[in-house]
């Protein structure tokens, strides 16, 4: 695969929105893609793997968006035996799932990325690869290190960056002869980046980090001077993973006009029920092409999410459920106070991001529009609990 891939989303995606100036392109984050033990579980069957009715109830959070998540497991094959935590390896169903629920690019630069050595990397970039899933963050042998991957989406140009803190295998980012490398963080490393993110002249710039401390709920200093240092070098979004849990959504003023930082999207599929683990939410960006070319945001809004798991019959389920009050959901068979607890918990997030109250048609809360006035954090309460 070559170091840039250029792909036309809206080939595949007939609900993308329209490309003229003026007109708007949403991308939408997701959280942490995981596939703990209990997952893989609830995904086996007589008929083999399906891991689709653990996204079933949110799809329509998906609709007309370029839908972007970090994949914090592997595909390294069956022979290496299926598992979840601290070893993740997961049946290539997954990609397919996930490409059929419309996830279309994924960050791989993280610390499970390498938890089967090289080869399970490599194997994992074939697998999304097979699939027709984008992929960032590493880069084969033959590969230039650094590279933006440019996706064609809506009429506009996206360049995105990815880079990680480091790996758990540290024997396999440190050989001396390596089939993958990680994109690794370091100030000099992501302002490199996003000079060759600048050569090529994309409407939109996004740089994903895989940083922090898990179960922060609010951003280090460093994560804060890493989106300084991104926005003073042209980016217009800065999207956060690792922590597991959320952390503020913020709106800055910068050089390019409106950017935004998302320190920790949390969990967007995982068994890490204690609270607040076990929640998270689709942000979606709302983009204005100009014309002349480059673009401007133009909403940022949330739909909160929540992991619900259940033993109805005794056969285990696991779903992300929307926990907001809007939109055109399924909620049927969600047993007890399954809705209830769902609810509560979206209310808290809202709260905690300070989003607006009523949600729209889609089931998102604005948290910032171009009637919103001073740009900066939202209101919020210390943490989402």
């Amino acid at each position: 695969m070559s170091a840039f891939i250029l792909f036309s989303v809206m080939a595949v995606m007939c609900a993308a929105r329209a490309s003229g100036a003026g007109d708007i392109v949403r991308v939408a984050f997701i959280g942490d893609i995981m596939a703990h033990s209990e997952q893989l579980e609830a995904a086996s069957g007589d008929k083999g793997w399906n891991f689709a009715p653990q996204f079933r109830r949110v799809l329509p959070l998906f609709r007309g968006a370029l839908v972007v998540g970090n994949l914090e497991t592997v595909f390294a094959g069956e022979d290496p035996g299926y598992a979840g935590y601290p070893m993740f390896n997961t049946p290539d169903e997954l990609a397919s799932n996930l490409r059929d629920a419309g996830v279309r690019v994924v960050t791989l630069a993280n610390n499970h990325i390498l938890d089967r050595g090289e080869a399970g990397a490599a194997r994992t970039i074939e697998t999304l690869d097979s699939v027709g899933i984008l992929w960032m963050g590493l880069e084969e042998k033959d590969q230039e290190t650094n590279e933006p991957r440019v996706v064609d989406y809506g009429g506009l140009k996206w360049a995105f960056l990815n880079y990680s803190y480091g790996s758990n295998n540290s024997s396999s980012t440190n050989a001396a002869s390596r089939d993958v490398s990680l994109n690794r963080i370091s100030n000099a490393t992501v302002a490199e980046g996003l000079a060759r993110a600048k050569d090529e002249n994309p409407d939109v710039t996004v740089v994903c980090f895989h940083w922090g401390m898990e179960y922060a709920t609010s951003p280090a200093k460093s994560a804060r001077t890493l989106a300084e240092l991104c926005f003073k070098n042209g980016a217009d979004m800065v999207i956060g993973t690792h922590p597991h849990v959320l952390q503020p959504i913020e709106i800055a003023e910068t050089e390019r006009g409106v950017g935004l930082v998302a320190y920790s999207l949390g969990n967007f599929v995982s068994y890490q029920r204690t609270r607040p683990r076990e929640r998270s939410v689709v942000l979606a960006v709302d983009v204005r092409k100009k014309e002349g070319g480059g673009s401007e945001i133009a909403r940022v809004s949330v739909a909160p999410t929540w992991v619900s798991s259940q033993k109805p019959g005794g056969r285990r389920r696991i779903e992300v459920v929307y926990s907001g009050t809007g939109g055109p959901f399924n909620h049927e068979g969600l047993q007890g106070g399954i809705l209830k607890r769902a609810r509560d918990t979206g209310a808290r997030v809202l709260d905690f991001l300070g989003a607006r109250a009523t949600p729209d048609a889609e089931g998102f809360y604005t948290l910032w529009d171009e009637t919103s006035g001073d740009l900066g954090p939202r209101p919020r309460r210390k943490t989402p609990d």
